[in-house]
């Protein structure tokens, strides 16, 4: 493989956790200054060279969404920063079949926009900082979110790690399925441990809940943060849960172009005033 060796790996290493990415997204993270052409430059090398390969989308512009050839898979999976235990995250095969193309873009989408917003307030959060469809065991089962993000929010002295569970909600078609994932989101949080919960071996504060809410308009904002009240209303573990764990909703058109910091999350656990996620 010739070029730039260093951000070809960490664009191999991006694919190979992702599964897929357009060319702008991978451009957000790894560009840095260099205009988006560098990166189709660099995205065509791998391609040539056998590691990348893409599927042109549907939509308007036939943009492209890249992902790792089974070469290049290969070659990822050597590097220290994609290695993983089965019980980790699900290999791209399993999550393209699980999740299906627009999700795993859609996962994209928000990272991209944490990664953004985290550069322009002079705080961390990096291209590894999210991890797709992550295994949490509860007894014989698991919850999965759709991801788990970390966050070094503040600067300076005033630095302190952030964690949340990022889920993905179609209102509508999906509220059963995410009625499932808060309450699974809920066994974690009430799983006994030694001495106390067993999350708390794991984490200093059990992780924010983020509903990313898809195929919303901005009308129906309102009804869709309603109904996802109601579901945790009808589940006492879950309402449990949000008493102690901040949990909010928001458009992922908001999140995209306003950033996560902005006032767009909606509280679940009331019916409070939009804020930043750092602020439910």
């Amino acid at each position: 493989m010739h070029g730039d060796l260093e951000t070809d790996h960490d664009v191999l290493v991006t694919l190979h956790r992702f599964t897929l990415a357009t060319a702008e997204q991978l451009h957000q993270l790894h560009g840095g200054t260099a205009g988006i052409k560098q990166t189709q430059k660099r995205l065509t090398r791998l391609h040539t060279d056998g590691l990348a390969d893409f599927v042109t989308l549907p939509q308007a512009g036939r943009a492209k969404a890249w992902h790792l050839t089974a070469q290049g898979a290969a070659v990822a999976a050597t590097f220290p920063e994609a290695r993983r235990t089965a019980a980790q995250t699900p290999d791209g095969e399993q999550l393209a079949v699980r999740h299906g193309r627009e999700h795993l873009l859609d996962v994209g989408r928000i990272h991209t926009a944490f990664v953004a917003d985290a550069r322009q307030r002079g705080e961390d959060c990096g291209p590894l900082d999210l991890r797709p469809s992550p295994e949490l065991p509860v007894g014989a089962a698991a919850y999965r979110p759709a991801a788990e993000l970390t966050y070094t929010a503040g600067t300076g002295d005033q630095r302190h790690r952030l964690r949340a569970f990022v889920e993905r909600h179609r209102p509508g078609v999906g509220a059963e399925e995410t009625a499932a994932q808060l309450a699974a989101c809920a066994a974690v949080w009430e799983q006994a441990g030694p001495g106390g919960r067993a999350w708390e071996r794991l984490w200093r504060s059990f992780p924010r809940l983020l509903v990313v809410l898809v195929g919303t308009t901005a009308a129906g904002v309102r009804s869709a943060v309603a109904d996802l009240r109601l579901a945790a209303e009808e589940n006492p573990a879950v309402a449990e849960m949000l008493t102690s764990v901040p949990a909010g909703a928001a458009r992922i058109e908001d999140l995209i172009q306003r950033g996560p910091s902005a006032p767009i999350w909606h509280p679940l656990s009331s019916g409070g005033r939009a804020c930043g996620w750092t602020e439910l």
